[in-house]
């Protein structure tokens, strides 16, 4: 694709007019069709196929295949931007590797798919949060989109993906096989429960039962996963300490991953940061015994230790 048509379709699609067709109008019920998503994996299937013939050596270098799980809304398309800013690394947002593993794509065509994802992310301005308060995760100058030796390559879906893996449990041995050859990794982002369950009760027009409920079922989930993983290829970052002191907890990501997080790419990912993290909870009125229905939840897993709604 040429680039000035790649650069009018990335706009179509980056529009309101196009996300109104696709997600709230004529054109949400073809793309969740089964007929739809059959084709759509098949053409995936043919195009990263045809390209892992021509350019064969292309991931060659690429050491670390990278995942995350946790929470809707706790921080993962945050990290996942900045890693991506790296010149070592490509990080796709929202592009469901997962659902490819399960598909029976190889390794290579996976790579392809995360590759063009982190592009035309790129070309969007890694805008995220669209339907609440829009806003970019750009790090000027630095690598989104592109890379300078390929050696950490993934996905920063997080809670669909822990969604997949919790409806097919197979499916994480099955990333280890596919990924044979290459290290598999796991970044668990953590958030306040409160902001997280804000967001489903504001965007997901949840009630609050339902919100708690589905959070912290998740949370069962997510310590089922968490044991099936080895501790070396785990790590959990907490969005409150990754946001205070970003250059630090970059750093340890980086060697995490197994690349250098160089001192221009460390200042340039924090100078686009807020100062502090982010209240969603403040975007409902939390009664008195909301709160205390929580907290109570929260002292029942063990990785939401210390969490309260006054921080």
């Amino acid at each position: 694709m040429s680039n000035s048509l790649e650069d009018f379709w990335v706009s179509w699609l980056n529009s309101e007019r196009w996300r109104q067709f696709a997600k709230w109008g004529v054109g949400a019920k073809l793309f969740k069709s089964q007929a739809y998503r059959k084709l759509d994996v098949a053409r995936r299937f043919a195009t990263t196929y045809y390209k892992s013939l021509r350019q064969p050596e292309l991931f060659q270098d690429v050491q670390t295949f990278c995942m995350f799980i946790g929470h809707t809304k706790s921080g993962s398309s945050l990290l996942g931007s900045l890693l991506d800013a790296h010149p070592d690394m490509i990080l796709a947002d929202e592009a469901d590797a997962l659902r490819y593993v399960a598909e029976g794509f190889c390794k290579e065509q996976i790579f392809h798919i995360l590759l063009k994802g982190s592009h035309r992310e790129a070309m969007k301005g890694r805008v995220t949060a669209r339907r609440l308060d829009p806003y970019s995760l750009a790090v000027p100058d630095q690598w989104q989109g592109k890379y300078r030796t390929l050696k950490v390559i993934g996905d920063s879906k997080a809670g669909p993906s822990v969604r997949r893996l919790t409806g097919e449990p197979k499916l994480l041995h099955e990333v280890q096989k596919v990924m044979k050859g290459v290290d598999a990794r796991f970044i668990h982002v953590i958030r306040n429960p409160y902001d997280p369950i804000s967001v489903m009760m504001v965007r997901g027009q949840r009630t609050f039962e339902n919100a708690v409920e589905h959070y912290f079922d998740y949370c069962e989930t997510l310590i089922a996963l968490r044991g099936q993983l080895d501790s070396s290829n785990l790590i959990a970052v907490r969005y409150e300490e990754f946001v205070q002191q970003p250059e630090r907890c970059l750093g340890d990501l980086c060697r995490f991953l197994g690349v250098a997080a160089g001192d221009e790419y460390l200042r340039a990912c924090a100078g686009i940061l807020h100062d502090s993290p982010e209240r969603s909870r403040e975007m409902v009125m939390w009664q008195p015994e909301w709160i205390e229905v929580v907290r109570e939840r929260i002292e029942q897993v063990d990785f939401l230790t210390g969490y309260r709604y006054e921080d």
